[in-house]
């Protein structure tokens, strides 16, 4: 796949899919979104209270668990974002490298801001700094995409509309976020209604582009065990007839 004004990587600092160095970036960032996830746990209480009183605690403790399931549903949709980008590298360098791991840093980040809005769900500070993390992360794929597509990293099977089509999807979004903190600002509930809706349309749309980088795959394999048609040479008794 052609990739316009790509860097040069130097071999020694390239690091194909079937070396150590590349099988470690995948088993530590399958390894943080794993306990990223688990910890989110952590931020429910457990209720002390009255045995007779404990329905009514944990019907307080609603805004937690509202919090827990979309941290959750986030988390898991960046996991399998990241999976699918990382499936489109044929080699990793420095540079991605180090973007994968402050992305990682994000992830480990996560369990914090969904402490503060179960907590306090309806405050425009607690909801803003819970979708600021999303945009950040979010912006961070973009960023490791952009920078492996720049260093010519990408399988060369895979189509350039493809690529930028996962480019945009990034971007558009991170753009979806940004708008729910700027409407967090006057509605943290619609803000976070916003969010949710982001998490059922964005599977989808990966799962079409999905659906044209397979086809179009495909396409590219099928060419090229297709045999060569050309003129075919005569056979030799048929030129020493002409002749």
């Amino acid at each position: 796949m052609a990739r316009a004004q790509q860097r040069p990587v130097d071999e020694a600092q390239r690091f194909g899919r079937d070396t150590l160095a590349f099988n470690r970036v995948v088993n530590l960032s399958d390894a943080v979104f794993a306990i990223a996830l688990t910890l989110l746990v952590l931020t429910l209480d457990v209720p002390t209270t009255e045995p007779h009183r404990l329905a009514e605690a944990l019907a307080d403790q609603l805004p937690q668990f509202v919090a827990f399931a979309l941290s959750f549903a986030l988390v898991a949709n960046l996991w399998w974002q990241h999976h699918r980008l990382l499936d489109l590298l044929e080699s990793i360098e420095p540079g991605v490298i180090g973007i994968n791991l402050i992305l990682l840093a994000f992830v480990a980040l996560v369990p914090y801001p969904t402490s503060l809005l179960g907590v306090a769900p309806g405050t425009t500070t607690a909801v803003t700094f819970f979708v600021a993390v999303f945009v950040v992360l979010t912006l961070l794929h973009l960023a490791l995409l952009a920078r492996a597509g720049s260093r010519g990293l990408v399988r060369g099977e895979v189509p350039r509309m493809a690529y930028l089509g996962l480019l945009a999807g990034y971007g558009v979004g991170a753009l979806v976020l940004l708008v729910a903190i700027l409407i967090g600002i006057w509605s943290p509930t619609l803000a976070l209604v916003i969010v949710g809706i982001s998490i059922v349309l964005g599977p989808i749309g990966a799962r079409r582009t999905d659906r044209y980088m397979h086809l179009a795959t495909s396409t590219i394999e099928d060419r090229a065990r297709r045999p060569t048609t050309g003129r075919r040479e005569a056979p030799p008794e048929r030129r020493r007839t002409k002749e």
